[in-house]
């Protein structure tokens, strides 16, 4: 393997390298969305199984279960909505509040989506060894974040908590 600055750097560069890994799994998903013929993003099958699980949601919903903040999933469902993927309903208690939902298309669609997802699964889990438990690392590290971030850890590191 070729020389790697930020692997040199170890855990300072840990979000560097999960940044710099998400970004290469994104561009080779558009990379074979495209060449498989279909104008979907890779991030929209987060919304497309929301949707197949709860029917309906809202854009606060959405953002609530995938712990995204809210106006990135404004863009994806914006987009995804101009695609055709996505029909909305106004909240008939609050006119300012729509509730998204899968259109014909997406459900016409959602058996070959499907497919290739399980197939992107079995690839990325022959990534691993069997007895891998890198899911399992990865949740303990978001529990970990969650209950104290960077900026607390190192300011405790320094003294200055």
């Amino acid at each position: 393997m070729q020389y790697d600055f930020v692997n040199e750097l170890g855990y300072l560069g840990l979000a560097v390298r999960l940044k710099r890994l998400s970004d290469a799994m994104v561009h080779s998903g558009r990379q074979m969305y495209k060449e498989l013929g279909l104008d979907i993003e890779p991030n929209w099958f987060l919304i497309f199984r929301l949707l197949k699980k709860y029917n309906q949601l809202s854009v606060t919903e959405m953002a609530s279960k995938l712990h995204f903040s809210h106006p990135s999933v404004i863009t994806m469902v914006g987009k995804m909505e101009k695609a055709g993927y996505l029909n909305s309903t106004l909240d008939k208690s609050d006119s300012r509040k729509k509730h998204f939902f899968l259109s014909a298309k997406a459900e016409e669609n959602l058996p070959r989506f499907e497919e290739i997802w399980q197939a992107g699964t079995e690839g990325v889990k022959k990534l691993f060894s069997e007895d891998s438990n890198f899911l399992n690392l990865l949740e303990a590290l978001e529990v970990q974040y969650s209950q104290k971030d960077f900026k607390e850890r190192t300011l405790n590191e320094l003294g200055n908590e």
